[in-house]
């Protein structure tokens, strides 16, 4: 559906929440992946961090496969 059709279809307000929940997840800054590494050492699991952070489990994956040599 391109935008022309979308602003058709729906209202300015179901554009307009649509737009905010859009885009790219968060990213984790330094603080938060050192946060993570130290928390992740105590047993806490990728997802639980992933819902505390919010981002998605497969970020917390990928900074993970990072940390590991």
């Amino acid at each position: 559906m391109g935008g022309v059709a979308r602003a058709k279809a729906h209202s300015k307000a179901e554009l307009r929440a649509w737009g905010k929940r859009g885009g790219r997840p968060a990213r984790l800054d330094r603080k938060g992946l050192a946060t993570l590494k130290r928390l992740l050492a105590s047993g806490t699991t990728q997802a639980e961090w992933a819902a505390i952070m919010g981002v998605s489990v497969r970020t917390i994956g990928r900074a993970v496969a990072r940390m590991r040599p």
